[in-house]
């Protein structure tokens, strides 16, 4: 299936209702953010808005650096994802254009190196359709990202790719935008073996995952309507509920509006 995707910086609009057009008018059903740029005073300061603005109305927001050819970079990239308070599962995205010198295949792979040791796994990479074919050896980048190529044309890329910017002028009341086709296969993370961990102390959470339903029950079987979005902050107590199949002790939250997990892997604790 082909999905319909947008990116966008601080050239566009941190509003709900910019969303929710670019979801009526386009089907866009993802968005990516630039958040940082190699020149850190060009940081995207609207980014905290328009991802919180996007999570409302998409299901999947992924985060991108403007690179400006120090692989260095990365550092600062991932310093500004997390601060953003984005999960592991995140795409992050480098985008590579401009004026750019010596060797991009190997920059490119330092810069997605240091960020998959950071426990980033959800790469892609950005670069026209000229750097494709003669600055870029695709079959040579690290950690297997996404190839995602600009082409403004009626014609796909001559280089291999599984994300095609094919616009950066589609309509907007709110200002034009980039649109893609996105053909990559949705992005699976390797399973652990490391044994879930819950909160058995402490009584006030934030939720990391991007959705949290609550539960009439402390089995989380019986479902409400309720649910808290990435960011949320609440008062709860964990209550023990039994052990799992790996035998490690499972807690709940219980709180004024019902139960929750309270597996690390989707919450932390605040105090």
């Amino acid at each position: 299936m082909v999905r319909r995707r947008a990116d966008i910086s601080v050239w566009q609009s941190d509003s709900v209702a910019f969303m929710k057009d670019l979801k009526t008018r386009y089907g866009v059903d993802m968005l990516s953010v630039q958040v940082s740029y190699g020149n850190p005073a060009y940081d995207n300061k609207k980014a905290g808005n328009q991802i919180a603005a996007g999570f409302k109305v998409f299901d999947e927001v992924g985060a991108y650096h403007f690179y400006l050819g120090n692989p260095a970079e990365a550092k600062h990239f991932i310093s500004r994802v997390e601060s953003l308070g984005f999960d592991k599962s995140t795409e992050l995205m480098m985008d590579v254009e401009g004026s750019l010198s010596g060797n991009l295949t190997a920059q490119i792979n330092e810069f997605l190196d240091y960020c998959y040791s950071k426990g980033y796994h959800n790469l892609a990479v950005y670069y026209n359709e000229s750097f494709g074919l003669t600055r870029v050896n695709s079959a040579k980048l690290h950690h297997n990202p996404k190839l995602w190529i600009a082409k403004y044309s009626s014609v796909k890329p001559a280089c291999d790719y599984d994300i095609w910017q094919y616009t950066q002028t589609a309509y907007t009341p709110y200002g034009d935008v980039d649109l893609s086709f996105d053909y990559s296969k949705p992005f699976k993370p390797i399973k652990s073996d490391k044994p879930d961990e819950y909160y058995s102390d402490g009584t006030l959470f934030k939720i990391t995952a991007k959705v949290i339903p609550m539960y009439h029950d402390d089995k989380l079987t019986d479902k409400r309507k309720v649910k808290l979005g990435k960011g949320s902050v609440l008062y709860a107590t964990p209550i023990k509920v039994g052990k799992n199949k790996q035998g490690t002790t499972v807690y709940r939250l219980k709180t004024a509006i019902g139960y929750m997990t309270a597996n690390k892997k989707w919450i932390d604790k605040v105090k």
